[in-house]
């Protein structure tokens, strides 16, 4: 189901509310220096709304309501409308969308799930922080991608956590569950990697070229976003690397396992070969010396035990056994 917040301020005033419609978030845009419009979960009448208030580009409100769009920025005449995405981790790690348009007196927020993080930001804002009040409309935009980019490293320390439960397992008990479980996590951590790569190059783009609407101070703090995000990039390729190498771990601890089990059977069939020749040359329906007599008994005790215990000091001094 639809719904419209709004929060609009001024150095010195500050509004929010809540279920509001599209209308009135326009009449604050007038009145206010910065209104911010967190709409989630956007349907048509809502989208058609904001293309005839608001003078959104029909495009961008495409893109909005296609959640599997990469990271982008673009530019329609008096607006820049960016595609970032944010970290899910419910029952299985994923991406999310949060579409942003930025003009010079408002910030404009859809998505289709609640995102917490912009919780963080209202709060800012009721605590009547004076930096972000007395900043423009830029500067939410900015603070807005910045605790998007922060967001993500619980979920690394998360993946952390998970490499290193891991790593524990497979080294006490190698198994082939463990190839799975790595090779599942593996799946995840480029999945994920792909899907936060091109952003990236967004705030490349922010920080170093002539954006209209953000202006030039604006930049220093987009780099800084930018920076985190290359750190959060870069977590996820020592994240791959590392799962790689357990993976080449487990293979060779299962394959030590193997190898073991083949030498103390390969041991225990050359100990006992002597046993097998003998008692079957014995056991043949012929007559030899000290048949059915029990010299005879001695005589193949002898040759099964001799054979045995020299193989077995000789495989102890090879340190085979």
């Amino acid at each position: 189901m639809v719904r419209v917040e709004v929060i609009a301020y001024t150095p010195t005033d500050f509004l929010e509310e809540q279920d509001v419609t599209i209308g009135r978030c326009r009449e604050l845009v007038e009145k206010y220096s910065v209104t911010w419009v967190n709409v989630v979960d956007p349907d048509g009448r809502t989208l058609e709304e904001l293309e005839t208030l608001f003078g959104f580009h029909p495009l961008a409100l495409e893109d909005a309501t296609h959640q599997d769009l990469a990271p982008k920025v673009e530019h329609y005449d008096d607006l820049v409308f960016i595609v970032a995405r944010t970290i899910v981790w419910a029952e299985e790690i994923e991406t999310d969308q949060l579409s942003i348009f930025l003009s010079k007196k408002f910030v404009i927020t859809l998505h289709d799930k609640v995102f917490p993080q912009l919780e963080d930001i209202r709060i800012r804002l009721r605590k009547k922080n004076p930096r972000m009040l007395k900043a423009g409309a830029d500067f939410l935009a900015y603070t807005i991608l910045d605790v998007l980019v922060d967001s993500y490293f619980p979920h690394l320390d998360r993946f952390q956590s998970l490499l290193d439960q891991l790593e524990e397992e497979i080294v006490e008990r190698p198994s082939g569950e463990g190839i799975s479980r790595l090779h599942s996590l593996r799946t995840d951590i480029v999945r994920l990697r792909n899907a936060l790569r091109p952003q990236r190059d967004i705030f490349g783009v922010l920080s170093r070229l002539e954006v209209p609407l953000f202006r030039k101070e604006m930049r220093n703090y987009l780099r800084d976003v930018q920076d985190h995000m290359i750190s959060a990039l870069d977590t996820l390729d020592a994240y791959r690397e590392i799962v790689a190498s357990l993976m080449e771990v487990q293979a060779t601890l299962v394959s030590n396992q193997v190898n073991e089990v083949i030498k103390v059977l390969t041991v225990i069939f050359t100990v006992t070969l002597p046993i097998a020749i003998v008692s079957s040359a014995f056991g043949m329906n012929v007559e030899f010396f000290g048949f059915n007599r029990p010299e005879g008994l001695y005589i193949a005790l002898i040759l099964m035990t001799a054979p045995t215990l020299a193989l077995a000091l000789w495989m102890r001094r090879k340190g085979w056994l």
